[in-house]
């Protein structure tokens, strides 16, 4: 170990961090290959040379001056693509095979009291099909509607990946397994904010977390997915978070817009509901789309109205995009890649002398990369505006919030699916619970094509083919 404790000292030496093996000699000798293997992992000199960059930077407000809204398809309001042309060119997409879905599904259930991934939680009003289970229900239908396969990319991160791998395999990968591939978040060391120095979670591991959810690029491109994609022609990627059971996952008519507007980038997007609304502003900036975060957003530009009376600034990010397997592939393999953000948080961590610190005021700098960051590197984007009610419904809150909670979640699912029923001419009750599997019907056109839709729902109804069950 004597060899091993030189070599380790001249590496963080060369860093100023070799603090990391202070506590060297009162470890055994299996933690201390596990730290070596850890900081052997660790791109020390990339390290400093952020914390650098978070040193250096100036506090400048960003120009906002040049903001307008985004180059958009709006509900109600005519475009040069119709929704039936948008609807039929992504299901020959569908049906060619040309689609994959990436799903991001790194967090924990902490907010909600669910001490496990949080794709595990069970959100079905009726079913208790859990997150997982609502996109894979909906690319199994979409699967068997048009006769097609798509494959799945979910994206973990260290703390949920053993329990996520284990859930699938218990449940036999829910006959898919030839088309699951999981891909872990990279993840990257916090430092001390005044010194820059690595924080250690005890004596023999150096305290990670996960780098943003644009680490999704560099995980990708470690698993070598988007090279097979390329090889499969799988030339469209949809992209959603786990914690949205209404998220569109492979909505043709957003494929179809995806693919006849030619974007690089599509984004789904609803109307903000009012100018505070708590999410990210999708805005143009000199014709490239960018997100404004909503804290950012000055009071005079999110109240801002245009000639109708309508917010002017209306977009709202719910982190449901269209990628093209291309451009993300050339954004990998450019120079830059995606920048890294600087977050102030509070770290608990050991000090010298092996004692726990619990800060109560953020100590830490946390480095993190954001998946819309593309935005502004792609030539062609595109957001289309769908009805709130359709598309969103986050799991995000315990359920003693008062949005984004299970129980708003689980409403909004079955008022979805008695719109649905309502449409294809079914009287359902007030207050009846209703829920549609996705083998019963992927989408409202799916269930308008069915011949035995219930003419009177009275009770709670699950409406689920036999063998979708």
């Amino acid at each position: 170990m004597d060899t091993l404790f030189t070599q380790l000292i001249e590496q963080l030496n060369a860093c100023d961090q070799q603090h990391v093996l202070q506590h060297w000699q009162s470890i055994n000798d299996n933690d201390k290959r596990q730290l070596a293997a850890q900081i052997e992992q660790i791109d020390l000199p990339g390290i400093r040379s952020l914390f650098e960059q978070f040193s250096q930077q100036a506090e400048v407000a960003p120009d906002l001056s040049k903001l307008t809204p985004p180059n958009s398809i709006r509900l109600q309001q005519d475009a040069t693509i119709s929704p039936e042309t948008a609807y039929a060119q992504g299901e020959k997409l569908l049906r060619d095979g040309r689609v994959g879905v990436v799903i991001v599904a790194g967090g924990q259930g902490s907010r909600l009291g669910f001490p496990h991934p949080k794709g595990l939680f069970p959100i079905g009003p009726l079913s208790e099909r859990t997150l997982f289970q609502f996109v894979l229900d909906k690319i199994a239908g979409y699967e068997v509607k048009y006769e097609t396969q798509i494959p799945l990319f979910v994206m973990t991160s260290p703390t949920v990946h053993e329990e996520t791998v284990c859930y699938f395999e218990g449940n036999d990968f829910f006959q898919r397994r030839d088309r699951v591939e999981f891909f872990c978040q990279p993840a990257i060391p916090a430092v001390d904010a005044r010194t820059g120095k690595l924080l250690m979670k005890d004596k023999a591991e150096i305290f990670t977390s996960p780098n943003g959810h644009g680490g999704m690029l560099e995980a990708m491109q470690s698993a070598g997915i988007l090279e097979r994609c390329e090889s499969q022609n799988i030339d469209t990627l949809f992209y959603g978070q786990i914690d949205n059971p209404l998220s569109p996952t492979c909505s043709p008519a957003l494929l179809g817009y995806h693919s006849l507007s030619e974007s690089q980038v599509t984004l789904q997007t609803i109307a903000k509901m009012s100018p505070d609304e708590k999410t990210g502003n999708i805005v143009a900036v000199d014709d490239r789309t960018q997100i404004i975060e909503y804290s950012e957003m000055p009071n005079d530009l999110a109240t801002s109205e245009d000639a109708q009376g309508q917010l002017k600034f209306w977009a709202a990010n719910i982190a449901v995009h269209v990628f093209q397997t291309r451009f993300l592939q050339e954004i990998v393999n450019s120079a830059s890649g995606l920048p890294y953000h600087f977050a102030h948080k509070q770290v608990a961590h050991i000090d010298h002398q092996g004692n726990p610190v619990e800060p109560d005021v953020p100590n830490a700098i946390k480095f993190e990369r954001f998946i819309f960051d593309l935005l502004p590197l792609a030539q062609r984007t595109l957001t289309v505006e769908a009805a709130r009610e359709s598309v969103f419904a986050p799991v995000k809150n315990a359920s003693s919030a008062n949005f984004s909670t299970p129980r708003t979640s689980r409403r909004g699912i079955s008022e979805l699916h008695r719109s649905w029923l309502q449409q294809a001419g079914c009287s359902v009750a007030d207050e009846v619970i209703v829920e549609i599997h996705p083998t019963y019907a992927v989408d409202l056109p799916h269930l308008l094509e069915r011949s035995d839709v219930p003419d009177q729902i009275t009770e709670n109804t699950y409406l689920v083919h036999p063998e979708g069950s």
